[in-house]
């Protein structure tokens, strides 16, 4: 892992495993973005699987249109508002 500024490992344990989520953070004012897809960050110990598992995942998963496209317009609503 590539400690990135901090002091300590972070751990996968109990408490992030019970979380209904994880947060990558970026710092958005320096326009630092997330570049990899979000199954880059799964790890399993046989490696068989953890190919397996992502080339499912990146074969599989698929954003639906409608829920794509409504999310697109909420976002254009947004930015007229904000003008």
């Amino acid at each position: 892992e590539t400690m990135a500024g901090r002091k300590n490992l972070c751990v996968y344990d109990e408490k992030m495993q019970a979380a209904p989520g994880l947060h990558f953070q970026m710092n958005h004012k320096e326009n630092l973005r997330l570049l990899v897809h979000f199954y880059g960050f799964l790890f399993f110990e046989d490696w068989r699987e953890d190919l397996f598992m992502k080339r499912f995942i990146r074969d599989h998963v698929r954003y639906i249109d409608e829920i794509q496209c409504a999310a697109a317009r909420v976002v254009a609503g947004g930015r007229e508002n904000a003008r």
